[in-house]
């Protein structure tokens, strides 16, 4: 059985509105990590598939899963008769997790150090809400001398995480950061030369799941002929829609908690809550990822990508045990 301490970490990490979604994947590595060493000695399957079902289940986002995947595997071998031959399952088990968080670090870092070179010759640059892989861009551009530049913020609602993005970069020494409500794209949109988005998802066909209202903000962008850069790193890359041959979005977007929007309630009022949206390739200018900017059509650029690092037949071995769990 899990334990009540675990069950009470998803729930944490399922209310967590807040932070990125490469934060929240190392939040859902150390709360398995968490659960494996209070039952090393017990490791069950069927207890592990629940446990990776519950947190997949906490946001719609491929970063989980692909922070999960691997561990999962590993920790599926180390439950087989004699799978820890050397040393103790407690020093076994920080290891796994300690390297898969070590090689998602890499992967952001290398993200962020890519996109901020790009960012450099820009003179007025669009962010929405608050991508962390964007915003440490912005803060490493400022860090390193490159001031001289209009940042626009559009602002998310309901639980404003632009003002974070704006107030985080407001001091740094930028020209000017300039905080606008969602319906202020219009307007910011003339002033900006490009918009750079983060992502919680990419899917293989080009597609882009974030937060809600990315998807208006690339289609101005892209009829105003402007740039619309999508920043992520290789952990959000959608793995299982390769496994399942499925290469878009099928993943219900639930509907969040009601009482964000308003405290009024009445018999036919609807309150609609929904995080997250599809941003089509079509709007997408190219996509930074890793050390490479892949351009425009991005779904081939991600297929190479894929193929050059030997990704998909590693996920074809993955299939057999990791079908055993599946979104609601």
């Amino acid at each position: 059985m899990l334990s009540k301490f675990f069950l009470k970490e998803v729930e944490t990490i399922h209310n967590d509105t807040q932070s990125g979604a490469a934060e929240i994947a190392e939040k859902c590595l150390n709360t398995l990590k968490n659960e494996c060493l209070r039952s090393s000695k017990r490791l069950d399957r069927i207890q592990l598939t629940k446990a990776i079902q519950l947190l997949l289940d906490t946001h719609p986002m491929a970063t989980i899963e692909n922070a999960l995947i691997p561990v999962f595997l590993r920790l599926i071998q180390l439950i087989e008769p004699d799978g820890i031959q050397n040393g103790d399952p407690e020093t076994t088990i920080e290891l796994l997790f300690a390297t898969r968080r070590e090689q998602m670090r890499i992967g952001e870092s290398n993200t962020i150090e890519k996109l901020t070179k790009t960012l450099q010759e820009k003179h007025s640059i669009l962010t929405f809400s608050h991508s962390s892989t964007v915003t440490k861009a912005l803060l490493k551009l400022a860090k390193d001398g490159y001031c001289d530049k209009d940042i626009f913020v559009l602002e998310s609602r309901p639980l404003k995480e632009g003002e974070q993005t704006a107030f985080l970069l407001a001091n740094l020494g930028f020209k000017k950061v300039h905080l606008g409500i969602d319906f202020a794209i219009n307007e910011f949109s003339k002033q900006a030369e490009m918009v750079v988005l983060g992502a919680d998802t990419i899917y293989p066909s080009g597609q882009v799941l974030n937060k809600i209202g990315s998807a208006t903000i690339a289609k101005l962008f892209h009829m105003r002929s402007k740039e619309v850069i999508i920043a992520a790193s290789p952990s959000k890359i959608c793995l299982r829609s390769i496994i399942s041959n499925n290469q878009e979005w099928n993943v219900k977007i639930h509907n969040r908690k009601p009482k964000e929007i308003t405290s009024f309630s009445a018999p036919n009022l609807d309150i609609w809550n929904k995080y997250f949206e599809i941003i089509q390739p079509k709007y997408i200018s190219s996509l930074i990822m890793d050390c490479h900017h892949m351009y425009s059509p991005i779904s081939k650029q991600i297929t190479m990508f894929l193929e050059t690092n030997q990704l998909i037949e590693q996920i074809k071995s993955f299939k057999e045990i990791w079908t055993d769990v599946k979104f609601k």
